[in-house]
């Protein structure tokens, strides 16, 4: 499933693909598409108490900023799902402008909330 967006100069792309259970999610867009950084969040059991945790390992290429919406995005979608997620992302504007930086997060969120929905009306 791919689902676009709109922010600022280019368009936002979120693909999910279905790995069993799991989800592999690529986020990506701007005037290069790319792979910056790479999130992945699993469910746990806490050992402090009777709950479910969520555990989020992030990579990153150099100079890149990327992983910082890969791990909201993975956290926030396991948590919602409670299935293991990895979450690739690229998104790169040629002299982005805070506003810009700024609606793109947001159009990110947007997506990310779409894609929850999505998977949950499934279940």
């Amino acid at each position: 499933m791919i689902v676009e967006k709109k922010a600022g100069r280019h368009p936002i792309f979120i693909e999910t693909k279905e790995i069993g259970n799991d989800l592999l999610i690529a986020i990506y867009g701007g005037d290069t598409h790319h792979i910056g950084g790479v999130a992945t969040a699993y469910p746990t059991e806490s050992h402090y108490r009777d709950a479910t945790t969520v555990s989020v390992s992030t990579l990153t290429l150099p100079g890149h900023k990327d992983y910082v919406v890969a791990n909201t995005a993975a956290e926030k979608i396991c948590k919602a799902l409670e299935v293991p997620t990895v979450v690739t992302v690229g998104i790169h504007y040629d002299n982005a402008s805070n506003k810009e930086i700024e609606e793109i997060i947001s159009v990110v969120n947007a997506l990310v909330e779409e894609i929850i929905e999505h998977y949950q009306k499934a279940e």
